[in-house]
């Protein structure tokens, strides 16, 4: 696969601070590919510790030589949230004054077909190929299980006054239960990844409408984060967009 990316984040149009952090790590001599959204809370500067320590995490696990060599990239994947969870919490416990602080994690490692990933939280990733976007995590929140169970319609899901209550995430447990799976990559499209600062604000056909337009990457996301604080911008928004290509034979 040939990989091409870019990623913007945007503090918004209410918040004083930016709890997101985001890294992309390509490893193009491998035909290998990663990337990682954090998406932060607990408060001025509590978010933004939480989500720098969780992706710091990811990028060490992932640079590690020894990631390399592992037969179990799943368990591996699961380690870096068992990992990041610990750093978080022993922040925590160390300053009392951060206690309570935590964050999402969404993080993909691509190699050759078969695309890893973490998911804890509610920040999201989306294939889009076509005109078909499919979201490839579900959400970690109060309202997703009410959504699960048909205590509310769809309807009442997008406007929901509970909608930004999450049921998990790293540092607020001993032990986290991210999810973590491999899918086939076999498509050449996009994959998106992103903080519910632009779910929340946008829809899914307004999103894919802005990705299908003959643009260059870079003006795909600064146009969705222009929309999304059109909307309001309620929150931090941070997007990293993949165009994913298939190489040509020799």
């Amino acid at each position: 696969m040939i990989f091409n990316y870019t990623s913007y984040t945007d503090i918004g149009q209410v918040r004083e601070n930016n709890e997101d952090y985001h890294i992309i790590i390509p490893f193009e001599e491998h035909n290998e590919f990663a990337a990682a959204v954090a998406d932060g809370m607990g408060g001025h500067l509590f978010g933004e510790i939480a989500s720098k320590a969780a992706v710091d995490c990811f990028e060490k696990k992932i640079r590690d030589r020894r990631f390399k060599n592992c037969s179990n990239i799943k368990d591996y994947l699961l380690n870096i949230c068992k990992t990041a969870n610990k750093d978080i919490l022993e922040f925590s416990k160390k300053y009392n004054v951060f206690s309570g602080m935590g964050t999402t994690l969404d993080a993909i490692y691509i190699k050759d077909d078969k695309l890893y990933v973490i998911h804890i939280g509610d920040s999201r990733i989306y294939s889009i190929c076509n005109n078909e976007m499919k979201m490839i995590t579900k959400d970690h929140s109060y309202v997703q299980q009410l959504l699960d169970k048909g205590d509310i319609t769809i309807d009442e899901y997008q406007n929901h006054p509970n909608k930004n209550v999450i049921t998990k995430a790293l540092g607020i447990a001993d032990i986290p239960e991210p999810d973590i799976f491999e899918i086939t990559l076999d498509f050449c499209g996009y994959i998106m990844l992103c903080t519910d600062g632009l779910t929340n604000m946008l829809d899914e056909a307004n999103i894919l409408n802005i990705i299908n337009q003959e643009t260059e990457l870079e003006e795909k996301v600064r146009e969705l984060v222009k929309k999304a604080n059109e909307a309001g911008g309620t929150d931090n928004i941070t997007i990293i967009l993949i165009k994913a290509d298939r190489k040509l034979e020799e």
